[in-house]
């Protein structure tokens, strides 16, 4: 082409090549005329090779990027392609050399930002939805809420279009649509009823596992009848179990091919387990109401029973409470007459025209209630209108009533039966016969005395191991702020048998479990009324929350305080650990892009004193007076570049992956080694270094470099902070753990002042130091955190005498 390199342009080439910085020369034509090694290397090539190639040619067809007519100062993000076919992101910036003929294009490597980015996006998206969840599930206890909310906030999060969630009716042996945020009226109707097998939901629940579809409109598991609009493109749904079997399935739908992960479908299965367990919960829960329901009625019934004569008052108190856990149109109480072998009715509630009012007789014969009282059982007639076994019993049918329940009362022997009828056909269930028969037992006089002290024992017993079964720590307190019950999770925590515990105060409880509150938070509830909420600091850096909920009786007056107290250290301190992950990758990206930045202008600084030094030799130059001074400052000026150059190499190795080679090393002779580079300081300072390796540690595969660094990093850091004729211990040892292959523990201790409980979170922050201006950077400990998670370990510091 008759273009040659000048001397500027080979002096940047080498400069940035130095600084290990892609950089190509190109000519007016995009004509490469020559490359940097740093070039070479990166994009698989000899100098040779690249020389005389289209810049365009190196970047895919499909890049649409770069343009020949690219000047100086711009800078383009677009993609490389190497000579072995691998594909990269890079960011192409063109710099001025003083030529219109030639250019000179700086290639920065993206792959590792891109890789950054994807990464805290998805963290951003997994705390997102984990922190919205578990306000969710803390929110509500009703299963439908929890549905609704977590459908709701699931197709912002997760960049969807729609989401829902079927469960299984076993009754009908259907999925039934329960909850669904984004879907069409018409998309709604089609999947609201599915069978097992049936669409992409179907599949999922009979075959217990997860599925994914990346493109709707040609996978044969959508199904055209009861499918989603053309829009939706991707769906992803996976199994909802609850107490081993599968209660429903979860699935969320996009409008783009291919919209969903493999992570996608792992948070989708972990929301999945924790909808199931909610809905364990709130099964039980609902169970433990109802129960309670049942005691507090029949204690009611006990009450007015034992307290009046009369059978018609009893009746009426009796059908009056129980009205409010079982509906009716129409109560009844028929006595049964011996002696002329058929029934009276005694007592009726009732708004309903009849012809069947009080003291009209009923046969045995021919009526379901006369079966309940001849067999001593009870019976539910589900349909009048389609059941015939009774055909007396048409008269109550031509009232309107559809649904009945008869209760056989009974003393020694057979005294009648107690009806509760109803409009609406299969009003009752067999959960309904829970709650009356033992009410109708109350109705029985003597023996019903007895059947009511053992059913309330039965009851009592099973709320206490329901009580006793929740893990976490609860217990009852009276409007005094004294302890009435205790759970085991409570008792075991406070090494306490219940004697010893009950009649304490709050504030006593919360101590003995090591919750610290400067006041009992249900103070406030004692107050106002209200329930009450509160995060409480434990012993040992342990995180407790706190929730008290009032009783009150009839007339609105606070009788006890129930208390619920979690310990939620671990959850706590795995979610920050994973907002320090984010953070450290964010400041990672950040400090790469900064050091980068100002390598390029000190890389030019460098060649330029590179130059004057070399011109500083000039005989010529050195006689004269005036330039006495000047090679004294050149050199100045070199050092302090390739100092800013050290700074900027740490911060560089504490944003980017180390790039070393693993290979098989015995941890005890790394530490060794490390031990003799500091012995000078060692002795220097008067500090005493101990070392209690164990003999039997396993070989590891690891990058040796990365370990010598760490272990540097923190030793120095113990000398520092370790008084002269202090001591510094290095321990390995195996851990044995439950399950897996051992772990090998190091643990580097000294004798310094230690670290406060205020800062102790922190000190792998970037750039928190507690050494003066000057004297540290703030990376050491943070460079030693993220090796050591690149190496697949864990490290962790103690608040004090510890490193």
């Amino acid at each position: 082409m008759g273009i040659t390199l000048n001397s500027r342009a080979e002096l940047l080439l080498k400069s940035l090549d130095f600084l290990s910085t892609p950089a190509m020369v190109l000519d007016s034509n995009g004509l490469v005329l020559s490359a940097n090694q740093a070039a070479c290397g990166l994009l698989l090539y000899r100098q040779e090779e690249l020389a005389g190639r289209e810049l365009a040619g190196l970047m895919p067809d499909d890049s649409g990027k770069w343009e020949d007519g690219e000047k100086p100062g711009d800078r383009v993000e677009t993609s490389f392609l190497r000579r072995d076919g691998s594909v990269f992101m890079a960011e192409v910036s063109v710099v001025p050399i003083g030529s219109d003929e030639v250019r000179l294009v700086v290639v920065k490597d993206l792959s590792d930002h891109k890789r950054l980015e994807q990464r805290a996006s998805q963290r951003r998206k997994e705390l997102s939805i984990f922190s919205t969840f578990a306000r969710i599930l803390t929110r509500h206890t009703e299963i439908e809420r929890i549905l609704e909310d977590s459908i709701e906030m699931l197709p912002s999060i997760m960049g969807a279009q729609a989401s829902w969630i079927h469960v299984f009716d076993a009754y009908d042996g259907e999925l039934v649509l329960r909850a669904s945020a984004g879907l069409d009226a018409q998309s709604a109707e089609r999947i609201k009823i599915l069978r097992p097998g049936e669409c992409l939901s179907g599949k999922v629940f009979e075959a217990g596992r997860p599925l994914m579809v990346k493109l709707a409109a040609v996978d044969p598991r959508i199904s055209r009848a009861k499918g989603l609009t053309p829009s939706v493109q991707s769906i992803a749904s996976v199994p909802v179990f609850s107490r081993g079997a599968v209660w429903g399935v979860l699935s969320i739908a996009g409008a783009k091919p291919s919209l969903f992960t493999a992570m996608d479908m792992q948070i989708l299965s972990i929301m999945g387990s924790q909808i199931g367990a909610a809905a364990e919960n709130a099964r039980l829960i609902g169970e433990l109401n109802s129960k309670m329901q049942q005691i507090e009625l029949i204690n009611e019934l006990s009450g007015t029973i034992n307290s009046s004569l009369s059978i018609g008052t009893v009746f009426r108190i009796m059908a009056a409470e129980i009205g409010k856990l079982v509906g009716y149109d129409r109560a009844s109480l028929l006595l049964y007459n011996e002696k002329d072998d058929n029934m009276v009715i005694f007592a009726l509630s009732t708004d309903i025209k009849t012809v069947l009012p009080r003291g009209v007789k009923a046969p045995i014969e021919g009526t379901s209630a006369g079966w309940a009282l001849r067999n001593n059982r009870p019976w539910i007639n589900y349909d009048l209108k389609t059941d015939t076994r009774f055909p007396l019993d048409q008269k109550l049918m031509a009232e309107g009533i559809r649904s009945t329940v008869s209760i056989p009362l009974y003393q020694d022997k057979m005294l009648g039966v107690f009806n509760l009828d109803s409009t609406e056909p299969s009003k009752y269930s067999e959960r309904d016969l829970d709650i009356l028969m033992p009410v109708s037992r109350h109705i029985s006089i003597a023996l019903e005395n007895a059947l009511l002290f053992e059913e309330i024992s039965k009851e009592k017993k099973e709320w206490e191991m329901t009580f006793d079964a929740i893990t976490d720590m609860v217990w009852v307190e009276d409007a005094e702020q004294r302890v009435i019950r205790a759970n085991q999770a409570l008792l075991r925590r406070a090494g306490l048998p219940v004697v010893d515990v009950v009649g304490r105060h709050c504030d006593e409880v919360l101590d003995m479990v090591g919750a610290m509150a400067d006041k009992c938070p249900c103070c406030e509830t004692v107050r106002s009324g209200a329930p009450a909420f509160a995060e409480l600091s434990g012993e040992g850096g342990g995180i407790f929350h706190f929730w008290a909920y009032p009783l009150s009786d009839e007339q609105g007056g606070l009788y006890a305080i129930v208390h619920y107290l979690k310990d939620v250290t671990v959850q706590k301190k795995l979610e920050q650990r994973l907002v320090r992950a984010d953070k450290l990758a964010s400041l990672g990206t950040l400090v790469a892009g900064i050091a980068h930045e100002i390598n390029n202008p000190l890389g030019i600084i460098a060649g330029y004193s590179e130059a004057l030094k070399e011109r500083a030799g000039d005989v010529k130059l050195l006689g004269m007076r005036e330039f006495e001074d000047f090679p004294e400052y050149l050199q100045t000026i070199n050092d302090e570049i390739f100092r800013c150059k050290e700074i900027l190499g740490g911060l560089l190795e504490f944003a980017r992956p180390h790039l070393g080679i693993t290979r098989e090393l015995d941890i005890n002779e790394i530490i060794k080694e490390v031990i003799l580079l500091v012995d000078h300081k060692a002795k220097r300072h008067g500090h005493n270094v101990q070392l209690r390796l164990s003999n039997d540690l396993p070989k590891i595969t690891a990058e040796p470099g990365s370990l010598r660094q760490i272990f540097m990093n923190i030793i120095i850091n113990s000398m520092y902070f370790t008084p002269e004729g202090g001591s510094i211990v290095v321990d390995t040892a195996i851990e044995e753990p439950e399950e897996g292959d051992g772990m090998i523990r190091v643990i580097i201790s000294d004798t310094g002042s230690g670290i406060s409980q205020d800062i102790l979170e922190k000190v792998f922050d970037p750039f928190f130091t507690t050494k003066p201006v000057g004297e540290g950077s703030g990376l050491g400990l943070s460079i030693c955190h993220r090796l050591v998670r690149e190496l697949g370990g864990t490290i962790d510091v103690g608040a004090s005498g510890s490193g």
